[in-house]
């Protein structure tokens, strides 16, 4: 029962969070390791792999190099992982390079802190694309 009620939970916060990001001004696709097929609506982002849903935002930008075009971010989010049933608190930080205009490339690692039947702590790296629209 608790499991089913926090499934249906994370489904309408995403819900949610997606028909608030109809007002939004930009809109990015992607694709990561992390989140599978993500979609950002300005700073809001939902990803959903075929076990996984998340949803997140994004908090910060910043340019290292306007040059090279390089910038770093920092970015936090919640997720449900059907096979496991494990709920997830994630903050990814890393690095954005655009090498061609509205392409972005992402490497980043990501702490996360993941609950069920305790509290399992770990960091993943992943990489990530994506086509603003």
């Amino acid at each position: 029962m608790k499991n089913t009620l926090i499934k249906h939970a994370l489904v309408a916060t995403t819900g949610i969070l997606a028909l608030t990001a109809t007002t939004a001004q930009a809109f990015e696709l992607g694709a990561d390791t992390k989140r599978g097929i993500t979609f950002q609506f300005d700073n809001i982002i939902i990803g959903v792999n075929d076990n996984y849903v998340n949803g997140g935002m994004a908090f910060l930008q910043k340019p290292l190099s306007q040059e090279h075009n390089i910038s770093w971010f920092v970015e936090g989010g919640v997720g449900y992982n059907w096979n496991s049933e494990r709920v997830d608190v994630h903050a990814p930080v890393g690095l954005r390079w655009e090498p061609v205009k509205n392409l972005d490339v992402d490497l980043f690692a990501t702490p996360e802190v993941k609950f069920k039947d305790g509290v399992d702590v770990g960091v993943g790296v992943d990489l990530g694309v994506s086509w603003k629209f």
